[in-house]
Order: structure tokens, then sequence, then C-alpha cells
């Protein structure tokens, strides 16, 4: 008899052990030898973006100071990836309009670039997404500046939106 309640509890104990559903399909379940580079960012990592995009504010556009070098759009949105977590974003508009995973405007979360034509028809511009329907960006009157996605100027050249952090997935909204 107590050989029969020990195998009962080896059962029970190795019935516990089983992999279900320790890995699923999805890249969040995936072990982290098979990601690619699905790293998740903490609110701390999110507060330290933030603060890199707002030692930024009020920099002047290129050439528009003799007292502070100046940005454009593509050098200010490269120089914060770089510094936030090492990210190389390509150094045109164009060329950052075609890196990361393409999003809806539905989808535009905090930190997803979000990319503007100009008036002839061509991506032009380039800004990152701070939430809340707004994002910071280099405007060549006032340097860089935090506007509205809602505002009628950028609501009409809007072109679509990447996402360059890879932590969180395409159809997966970032925090507001």
């Amino acid at each position: 008899m107590p050989s029969r309640i020990a195998l009962l509890i080896a059962l029970v104990l190795l019935a516990g052990c089983r992999p279900y559903p320790r890995y699923r399909a999805d890249a969040e379940g995936q072990p982290p030898g098979q990601r690619q580079r699905n790293v998740r960012y903490t609110t701390n990592d999110y507060i330290r973006l933030g603060g890199i995009m707002q030692s930024y504010l009020g920099k002047p556009y290129v050439g528009k100071s003799k007292y502070e070098e100046g940005v454009d759009c593509s050098a200010f949105t490269r120089a914060v990836f770089k510094e936030f977590d090492g990210t190389l974003l390509p150094r045109t508009v164009s060329g950052q309009f075609k890196s990361g995973n393409r999003l809806s405007r539905s989808q535009v979360g905090y930190g997803d670039l979000v990319f503007f034509r100009s008036d002839r028809g061509g991506v032009s511009h380039v800004g990152i997404s701070v939430g809340f329907d707004r994002f910071i960006h280099v405007s060549s009157s006032r340097g860089v500046i935090i506007s509205s996605l809602g505002d009628k100027h950028w609501s009409q050249r809007w072109m679509g939106a990447r996402r360059i952090l890879l932590g969180v997935p395409a159809g997966e909204r970032q925090p507001r």
C-alpha cells in the first residue's frame, strides 16, 4: 500500500513538471535564445527615453543659431535612439521610413516614429510619438517642439509610422 501512495505522489509531482504551457508559439513565449531582440522595455526605460527627448526641446533647427549647433528632423530621431539603446537609424527621412515595423495610425504609441510628406508628395519629415496624440520633432522655424498629430497641418500630411523599439510587437499598443 505505501508503494501505491508513493507512486501516486510521484505521478502528481511529475504531472506538475510537464512543459505545458511553458513556451507558446508567439515571440513573447519563445525561449530567450530564439527571440529576435524582443526585449520588454520597463517603465524606467520609457522615462529615460522621455528624458532624452526632453533634453532636445528648444534646440534650434540646423543653421538657425550662431551659439548652438542645430539639428534637423532625421538627425534628431537618429540621436535620440542612438542615445537610448544604441539603435542606429538611417541618416535620411526616407531611409528611416523604410526601417522598423509598419504601423497603422491607430497603433501609434510612445516612442514610435511618425512620418509626414511635403507639399511635393514624398516623405520628408519625421518625429517621435510622445503619446496623447502628440509628437516631438524639429520645426525649421522654432527648433525642437511638441505638436499635435491631430493638427490640420500634420493630419493632412500623414504618411505613416514605424515602430523602432522592437520590445513591443507591431500589433500591440505601447504605453500612451
